[in-house]
C-alpha cells in the first residue's frame, strides 16, 4: 500500500501537541453527503480537535471536495489521506488511526456520509473524559426519521453479553486503541473485516474498561438512504444490516474479550438493582406511603387467594416480582377467559408467578427456552416450588429476528405451528442474557401466534427506555393495538389487541 496526498501534502498538518479530540472520518463515493458531514463538524463548539480524513479510493469527487473543505474549515487542524487502493474501515483503523493515538485525548468516529446534529456534543464528551470516563457514546436518528437503539451498558456485565448498543456517536480514550491486537480487526479467515467494522472496533475497546457513559441524546444522523451502504446493496438485508454485516458481527461477538484493565473507579452499585428499583416497584419510583400501601395490600390479597404463590416466589431467584406486578399479570391472564393459552419467554420469576395463578384452572402455560440449560433450570424451579401441573417447557433454537433496522437473537418461533394461538404472551427479559434488542423484535416474532379474538402481550425489557422504544416502533407499523407503558405494576409494556 502507498499513501498519496493528491498534491495536498501542505494541507496535512499533524500536530505535535495533544488535542482534545481526534475525529476519525472514512469516506468512499459519498460526494453527495461529504459537504454536509464536514459542515456539521465545523459547527461544533469544541475547537480543540483534529480531523483525520481518509478517502478510501473513491471513484467520484469525494476526496477532491473533502480536501478543499478541510483546508477552508479546519486549517492546521486536519490530516487528509487518500488510499491508492480500497482498504475498508477496519484496515484504515489499523493503518492510519492506530499510529496517531498520541495526537488526542479521545477519538470520535464520524463517517463521511453522516452528520453531527448537536453542536455541543463533542464539548460534552470532552467533559466526560476530563471526569475520568474511557468510552462515551450517544444515540442516533436516521435521515428517514428512525431512532436508533443505543443505550447504557451495565458495568457489572461483559459488554459482549449486552448486544450492540454503542454505535453512533461512538468515542473512546485514544490510548485504549494501542491495546487492540490486529486480529480483532480481522475475520475468522484472517481477512480484514469489510463489514460490521464499527462493532469490530468498539468491542475490544469496551472489553478493557468499565468507565463508560451513555449520553441519552440523538446527536448523530445516520444516512440510511446512501445507495452504497451495505444494507442497500444487499436485497437480503434486514433493516440496516446486510447478510455480510450480520455474519461479520457474529464473528466479532464470538471473539474472546480482552482483559479488563480499567474497572469502575468505585465499586459499582449494580445497575440491575438501580434499574430494578425504577423498573419494577412503584414504591421506589414514587416514594410515598400510598404506593407502599398498595404493594402491601396486593401482597396480602394474593397470598390469601393463592397460597402457592409463596412457593413460587421462594424459587424465583433474586429478582422477584413485586405484588403489584403479579397482580397485573393475574389480571392479564384471567381476563382471557377460563381456559387461556399462555406463552412465556425469559426469566423464571414471571413463569412461576403465572403457574401459581393458573394452578387448578384448565389453562395452558407454555415456557419457551433457548437451550437445554435453560430448560433444566426452569424445570428445576417448577419442581422446587411444587408447581408442575399444566406446564409445558419447550426447547427452541435461537435465531436472528429482524424488525426495521433492529436484529436480535430470539427463540425460533417458527417451530410453533401457526394454528396454535396464544391469549397471553409474557416476554420477561429482565436481568437475562438476552440482548436488549431482543425486546424490540418480540412482538413481530410472535405476531402469527396471537389470538385473533383478542390477546394481551406483556413485555419486561432490560430497561424502561427500550420498552418505550418498542411501543413507539410497534405502534408505527400496526393498527388496532393499544400500548400502555408502566402498566404492569408500575413497570413494563402492556400491549392489548382485539379487546
Amino acid at each position: 500500500m502507498r499513501i498519496v496526498g493528491l498534491g495536498l501534502r501542505t494541507s496535512m498538518t499533524e500536530i505535535a501537541s495533544e488535542a482534545k479530540a481526534l475525529i476519525f472520518m472514512t469516506a468512499r463515493d459519498c460526494e453527495m453527503y461529504v459537504r454536509q458531514s464536514l459542515a456539521s463538524l465545523s459547527r461544533q463548539t469544541l475547537d480543540d480537535l483534529h480531523v483525520l480524513f481518509i478517502d478510501d479510493r473513491s471513484d467520484d469527487d469525494t476526496g477532491v471536495i473533502a480536501a478543499a473543505l478541510l483546508n477552508d474549515l479546519f486549517p492546521n487542524r486536519h490530516t487528509f489521506i487518500r488510499n491508492e487502493t480500497r482498504l475498508g474501515k477496519s484496515r484504515n483503523v489499523w493503518e492510519h488511526l492506530r499510529p496517531r493515538t498520541k495526537m488526542a485525548e479521545f477519538i470520535a468516529m464520524l463517517d463521511g456520509d453522516d452528520q453531527l446534529i448537536i453542536p455541543t456534543i463533542l464539548e460534552r464528551m470532552s467533559e466526560s473524559y476530563a471526569g475520568g470516563q474511557d468510552v462515551v457514546w450517544t444515540n442516533f436518528v436516521t435521515d428517514g426519521g428512525g431512532v436508533g437503539g443505543n443505550g447504557a451498558l451495565d458495568p457489572n456485565l461483559s459488554p459482549r453479553r449486552q448486544g450492540w448498543k454503542t454505535s453512533h456517536l461512538f468515542s473512546f480514550r485514544a490510548s485504549l486503541l494501542d491495546n487492540v491486537p490486529e486480529g480483532y480487526l480481522r475475520d475468522d479467515a484472517g481477512q480484514w473485516f469489510m463489514a460490521a467494522c464499527d462493532i469490530a472496533l468498539a468491542l475490544p475497546i469496551l472489553d478493557q474498561t468499565r468507565r463508560y457513559e451513555f449520553i441519552p441524546v440523538n446527536a448523530h444522523r445516520y444516512t440510511a438512504t446512501n445507495p452504497y451502504s451495505h444494507h442497500n446493496l444487499d436485497p437480503q438485508s434486514r433493516g440496516l444490516n446486510s447478510t455480510t454485516q450480520q455474519r461479520s458481527a457474529q464473528e466479532v461477538f464470538n471473539k474472546p474479550p480482552l482483559p479488563l484493565t480499567r474497572p469502575a473507579k468505585t465499586a459499582a452499585t449494580p445497575v440491575v438493582a438501580n434499574v430494578a428499583a425504577e423498573h419494577r416497584a412503584p414504591a421506589t419510583r414514587v416514594a410515598t406511603d400510598a404506593s407502599q400501601a398498595w404493594q402491601e395490600t396486593a401482597g396480602q390479597i394474593l397470598v390469601a387467594g393463592y397460597p402457592t404463590l409463596l412457593d413460587a416466589q421462594s424459587a424465583a431467584g433474586r429478582d422477584m416480582l413485586t405484588p403489584m406486578q403479579i397482580w397485573a399479570l393475574r389480571r392479564a391472564a384471567l381476563s382471557r377467559g377460563d381456559t387461556p393459552n399462555i406463552l412465556h419467554i425469559g426469566a423464571p420469576r414471571s413463569a412461576l408467578a403465572l403457574a401459581s395463578i393458573l394452578s387448578g384452572l384448565d389453562a395452558g402455560l407454555n415456557c419457551l427456552c433457548l437451550s437445554p440449560e435453560q430448560v433444566g433450570d426452569m424445570d428445576a424451579r417448577f419442581v422446587a416450588s411444587g408447581l408442575t401441573e399444566g406446564i409445558s417447557i419447550i426447547e427452541s433454537e435461537a435465531t436472528s429476528i429482524n424488525f426495521e433496522e433492529f436484529s436480535a437473537a430470539f427463540p425460533d418461533t417458527r417451530q410453533i405451528s401457526e394454528d396454535i394461538k396464544f391469549d397471553l404472551v409474557v416476554v420477561d427479559l429482565w436481568n437475562t442474557s438476552y440482548p436488549a434488542e431482543s425486546a424490540l423484535v418480540a412482538l413481530p416474532a410472535l405476531a402469527n401466534n396471537l389470538s385473533p379474538r383478542g390477546f394481551g402481550f406483556c413485555l419486561f425489557a432490560q430497561d424502561s427506555a427500550t420498552e418505550a422504544m418498542a411501543a413507539k416502533r410497534w405502534a408505527s407499523v400496526s393498527s388496532g393495538l393499544k400500548f400502555c407503558l408502566d402498566a404492569i405494576g408500575g413497570s413494563g409494556l402492556m400491549v392489548i389487541g382485539g379487546r
